[in-house]
């Protein structure tokens, strides 16, 4: 029976090293506008990109484009100025960057 487990433990271990890791892509962008506006705007371009199982809270906006997730934060820099953070994790290398480039277009 400890021989069992053994394998299963050292099967399972051997498994997950061999799978690989999800790309991920990450932009920061300032903008001339307030968190406001960049939170707006943000929400705007996700739902055009057709994000699903949007969540919007005071950590950033987070949902799922096609396979991948997509993180959208805006930070205050000052009343007219603020700092924009996307990032962007799937399998396929291409899709995430693409998705990325896209985000960070759309949002001037």
């Amino acid at each position: 029976m400890k021989w069992v487990a053994m394998v299963f433990v050292l099967g399972s271990s051997f498994s997950w090293s061999s799978e690989k890791p999800p790309e991920l892509w990450s932009w920061i962008k300032d903008l001339n506008k307030s968190k406001e506006a960049c939170e707006i705007q943000s929400s705007y371009v996700l739902q055009s990109l057709s994000l699903e199982n949007q969540v919007e809270n005071q950590y950033g906006i987070y949902g799922n484009v096609k396979s991948n997730r997509v993180v959208v934060k805006c930070i205050a820099i000052s009343h007219s100025a603020s700092k924009l953070i996307v990032s962007v994790a799937g399998n396929n290398r291409d899709s995430v960057e693409i998705i990325r480039n896209k985000i960070i277009k759309s949002i001037n």
